[in-house]
Formats: C-alpha cells, structure tokens, sequence
C-alpha cells in the first residue's frame, strides 16, 4: 500500500512541474499576442476612405449578387431544371420553366429574394448548365424589401466576378441617380494589406 502512494505522490509532483511549464508557455504566448495588439493600438490606422474616395475590389471567390451567364447568341445558359431552388435553403429562388418552340427549356420567371439569401453558393454549386453564379456586386442594399426580388434581366446585366481583386481603386460617390459607387481610373488599384503592419 505505501509503494502505491509513492507511485502516486511521483505522479502528481511531475504533472504538477509539467502543468507549470505548460501554463507558463501559454502565458508566453498570450503576452505575444498581446504585444501585437498593444503594437496596432499605438500604431498609425488604415482608414478606407468609402464611398467619398475609395473602393474595394473583392476576391475572385466572394459571394455577392448572383447574375445569370448567358452564350454568344445573348440567351441566358439557364435550362429551367429547377435544381437551385430545390437545393436552396432559405427557398429564395423561383424558377418557372418555359419551352419554346424549338424544345428547348428556358425560364419564364428566374427570381431571386436577395432579402432572405444567405449567400451560400449552393445554388451555383448544383447547376448543371453552369448558368448561375455569385458574383463580385456588394452594393444593393435599399429600405424597400420588395426591390430586393430580382428577376432574370437583371441577373443577366449583373457584373460577374473579376480575374484579380481585393485592391482598393479610386472611387466616386454619385447621387445624381440613386446612390452609387464607380469606380474611377484606370481601374488599377492598391493592395490595401501591404499598409498593415507586419511583425
């Protein structure tokens, strides 16, 4: 019995001296990170002047307002299957499909409730003809939740997503005509995390 309490008594005093140098390298650790927020708390701030003087350019993979691609003809590639609303989780999507007199299917009403779409990308995911994507608009906010359905023409004139983003461009704030952001330039932009500070 009093072999078992010294194994015991060994046990304890090493995961006492392990636990100690344990805590004391998450103490080290949590003193480096907080030197780095000390270090960006007195350091110079990056403010993005938007939407007076600058704009974002967003990555290649965000998920903003879908559009509709369409072929050389002008005709939208949609096949009507329907695929995206059923695999939609918040059933934004409406889809009413249309044959024409070729045969051919295509979508007589193509609607999306921006106001209940989470964004997720499993509609873009799930279409086979390869018709509908998440593209690079983030600017369509508006008090009127009924303008935020927008159907097939609209989809169709919405921009796709860019070949090379998340710059900052010089941007203009125009009024004249709702309230909308363009970009102004050469459309050559700033890396905006070149000005973060590095360690």
């Amino acid at each position: 019995m009093r072999e078992r309490m010294e194994k015991v008594d060994m046990v304890a005093k090493v995961a006492r001296k392990v636990s100690g140098w344990i805590g004391w390298a998450f103490f080290l650790d949590l003193l480096d990170g907080l030197s780095l927020t000390l270090s960006y708390m007195f350091s110079k701030t990056i403010t993005e002047r938007y939407p007076d003087d600058e704009k974002w350019i967003p990555f290649p993979r965000y998920r903003g307002h879908h559009f509709l691609k369409s072929n050389a003809e002008g005709k939208t590639n949609c096949v009507a299957c329907e695929l995206c609303s059923r695999i939609c989780p918040c059933r934004c999507i409406t889809v009413v499909p249309h044959e024409d007199e070729d045969g051919e299917r295509h979508p007589q009403v193509f609607e999306i409730d921006l106001g209940r779409c989470l964004f997720c990308g499993l509609c873009e995911d799930a279409c086979p003809a390869d018709a509908i994507a998440l593209g690079r608009h983030y600017e369509f906010c508006d008090h009127d939740s009924k303008t935020l359905v927008v159907g097939r023409d609209a989809l169709m004139a919405m921009p796709g997503k860019v070949e090379r983003g998340g710059e900052v461009v010089a941007a203009r704030l125009s009024t004249e005509v709702g309230v909308t952001v363009t970009a102004t330039g050469d459309g050559e932009g700033v890396d905006w995390w070149r000005h973060i500070r590095r360690r």
